[in-house]
């Protein structure tokens, strides 16, 4: 079962007649709204919720405050909804929905899509109508939406892929991004903001109570992963045995959530972490499927990203993936989840910027000193060099934070595209906040692929429950600098599950990392990357630097340095290419 879903707006009554009797034919869809010059279809089984006869919520909702699904909507709530064109469900509740909402009285609807939602949302405009969809097999099957590549677009990806954007890289196609609206009015298309993190990063918003503020924080994960682990018959967390994916395993544990844990290592002991996995499994009783990555299921050439309108998954997290499916599929789990994005929300900074937050809010300065000595043994640098690069910041002119851009192997062609990209707003940080809660906001760019490219086509679901809209709101009202404790970031997370986990997990230093299986991947591929590179699609579009590249992959040597990570990634951006019309 998934919430798939496909809405016509606008258009010729003949036209709406003629989807909704191909929709009476088909039977695994049926029509869930059909008012006001607006046509909703979505797959049968699928999470519907009316807002009376006013529209329809699509996706997983849950009411703020209460477990399990919501179902249906009391008057009241309904018109709360209504009356607010929507922005009463990002206040209220939260989830992985799309509402689409006919306005009473104007010749207008609004399309919304939840804070860090799963289920996608995509647009175009064809004609005198709109067509709006969860993928784009049923844009072209109930919409006569041609894709195709939109070469500037993906250039644009290039320079920065962990970028996000309303801008697809199909000509034509937009996505409502999770916590806007779009409103369309006749020809016409406008987006609003309606959730924004600064409002929760705001300094007259910060909790200021370490104790209260870890009690809180694992009262809403425990919360948030039994009230998403209840949609499933059973689960997998792909389980790293790091701290996210353990606290992730704990609050699983506290509510009795039915969970099958799996561990993927490398061959490298920099990325073997099942002595942790092992550590946290015992200790909360779970079982463990120990599984490797392994190169016999790479395919370079074939993206996993195939049916998204972007190319935003790697290879070598599609391996990870698979091997989870793989468990899921011999358990019968229909839910895999994961502990990624917990580095973002709990604020896993390398910087002196809470420094500044924490002079700001404490004028004695015993705090101010506690925090640098804890940035100094987490960083392995003197508190001498902590503080002085403290002052340093501290004189230096607020401006927005810059966007993360490579332009590495690009062609002059291609780095042009970089000017031209979108300023996130996430990444002008209002006067009222500080520095370094500034920069926890910026991380959060990093969780919004993790949350919202699912590919809604897929058999199983894939959820990051960490990132879940009450976590991330809690998360950005703790102080940058409480995050810091015992010569550790993500103290705040630590505390609150210290009591559930095991010592060597709680309060561990080290990271465990892929990168040997990348070094892996890319020397046994050589050939292959080679032809998909020189000779591909990317390269006859002028977007590569084939000169800056035919080096590296000529060179049989032991691999150093970072280079083979970027490569990867532009091979899978071809592979995604090969996917599409040109």
């Amino acid at each position: 079962m998934t919430d798939r879903f496909f809405a016509l707006i606008g258009g010729g009554s003949d036209e709406h007649a003629a989807i909704a009797a191909t929709v009476a034919r088909a039977p695994l869809l049926h029509i869930a709204y059909a008012q006001r010059g607006c046509l909703v279809v979505v797959e049968r089984g699928a999470s519907v919720v009316p807002v009376d006869d006013r529209g329809v919520v699509i996706g997983p909702l849950f009411a703020v405050g209460r477990r399990g699904q919501q179902h249906a909507l009391s008057a009241n709530e309904a018109a709360a909804v209504t009356a607010s064109a929507g922005h009463h469900l990002t206040r209220a509740y939260w989830g992985g929905y799309v509402a689409i909402l006919p306005a009473v009285g104007q010749d207008s609807v609004d399309v919304l899509r939840a804070p860090f939602g799963e289920l996608p949302c995509f647009y175009a405009r064809t004609g005198s109508r709109w067509i709006i969809a969860s993928d784009v097999a049923l844009l072209a099957r109930y919409g006569g939406f041609q894709p195709s590549l939109d070469w500037a677009a993906l250039a644009r990806f290039l320079c920065a892929p962990t970028l996000r954007s309303s801008e697809t890289c199909l000509r034509g196609l937009q996505e409502v991004r999770g916590g806007d609206r779009l409103t369309v009015a006749g020809p016409a298309a406008t987006t609003a903001c309606l959730w924004s993190p600064w409002t929760f990063a705001a300094t007259d918003r910060q909790l200021l109570d370490p104790v209260e503020a870890a009690r809180r924080l694992r009262a809403d994960i425990v919360s948030a992963i039994a009230t998403r682990g209840s949609t499933a018959k059973r689960s997998v967390l792909m389980l790293s045995g790091g701290l996210d994916s353990s606290v992730a395993a704990c609050a699983a544990a506290q509510d009795g959530v039915a969970l099958r844990c799996v561990n993927v290592r490398t061959n490298d002991p920099g990325g073997d972490e099942r002595r942790y996995a092992r550590s946290v499994c015992d200790h909360l009783g779970f079982a463990l499927e120990e599984r490797a990555f392994a190169l016999d299921g790479i395919d370079l050439a074939r993206s996993a990203a195939a049916a998204l309108p972007r190319p935003v998954t790697r290879a070598f997290e599609y391996e990870a993936r698979r091997q989870a499916y793989a468990v899921a599929a011999e358990v019968g789990a229909d839910l895999v989840l994961t502990g990624g994005g917990g580095d973002n929300i709990f604020c896993s900074l390398q910087s002196v910027t809470p420094l500044l937050d924490c002079l700001a809010s404490f004028p004695d300065r015993r705090e101010f000193w506690r925090v640098a000595r804890e940035i100094s043994e987490f960083c392995d640098a003197s508190l001498v060099t902590v503080v002085r690069r403290a002052w340093r910041r501290s004189w230096k002119k607020r401006r927005p934070i810059p966007t993360d851009v490579d332009l590495r192997f690009l062609s002059a062609a291609a780095r042009e595209q970089a000017a031209t990209l979108p300023r996130h707003p996430w990444l002008r940080p209002p006067k009222t906040v500080l520095p370094g809660k500034a920069a926890h906001v910026s991380l959060l760019l990093g969780t919004q692929h993790l949350t919202e490219d699912s590919d809604p086509q897929a058999d199983r679901r894939l959820l990051s429950p960490l990132i879940s809209q009450p976590v991330v709101e809690l998360c950005l009202r703790i102080p940058s600098w409480m995050w810091f404790d015992r010569g550790c970031n993500r103290a705040v997370a630590r505390h609150a599950f210290e009591a559930d986990l095991p010592p060597d997990v709680a309060w561990r230093r080290s990271k465990g990392s892929p990168d040997s299986f990348l070094v892996e991947m890319f020397e046994a591929n050589r050939d292959q990357i080679r032809a998909l590179l020189l000779h591909g699609n990317l390269a006859r579009h002028g977007l590569l630097d084939t000169d800056a590249l035919s080096p590296h992959l000529d060179d049989v040597g032991p691999v150093h340095g970072s280079d083979h990570v970027r490569i990867l990634r532009l091979v899978d951006i071809e592979a995604w290419t090969r996917c599409w019309p040109a």
